[in-house]
């Protein structure tokens, strides 16, 4: 079995660098957290979930779906959603790697809501580089390697 080609430090670097873009509040409409760290993965999340909305926003605007649970038809949906008594709104769709059609969620990244960001945890592997969700993460949001 091959080894990873990404390095610790470089998992360190693109983790630090994204904590810093969040704390200057810039955020991408969509974040694609992927690899093998997954505590890297699920420190920024609880970063963006935390630094995104304040507490009394976080009550209507931030949903989080797990990929066991649900597919990616539903997931676009709330994507879709206008924001209730807010700016934005957060979806986090944790444990995408079991999300049903993961691909479709192409759909909506290539044409994400401006007043939606979108957090994919993919663990323990990750998108295939030339499949169409990757492509427009990569053109459309952030996609870090963890």
């Amino acid at each position: 079995m091959a080894k990873s080609a990404v390095k610790f430090r470089d998992t360190v670097a693109q983790y630090e660098r994204l904590n810093a873009d969040a704390a200057a509040r810039r955020y991408a409409p969509v974040y694609l957290l992927m690899g093998d760290e997954s505590y890297f993965i699920d420190a920024l999340c609880d970063r963006l979930s935390g630094e995104i909305l304040n507490e009394a926003e976080k009550a209507f605007n931030q949903i989080t779906v797990y990929g066991k649970d649900s597919e990616a038809g539903q997931v676009i949906n709330l994507c879709r959603q206008m924001p209730m008594m807010g700016a934005q709104q957060v979806v986090i769709v944790k444990e995408a790697q079991q999300l049903r059609g993961l691909d479709k969620l192409s759909l909506y990244t290539q044409k994400p809501s401006p007043t939606t960001v979108l957090v994919i945890c993919h663990k323990e592997k990750s998108v295939d580089k030339r499949s169409a969700l990757y492509k427009s993460c990569t053109a459309n949001g952030a996609v870090q390697l963890l």
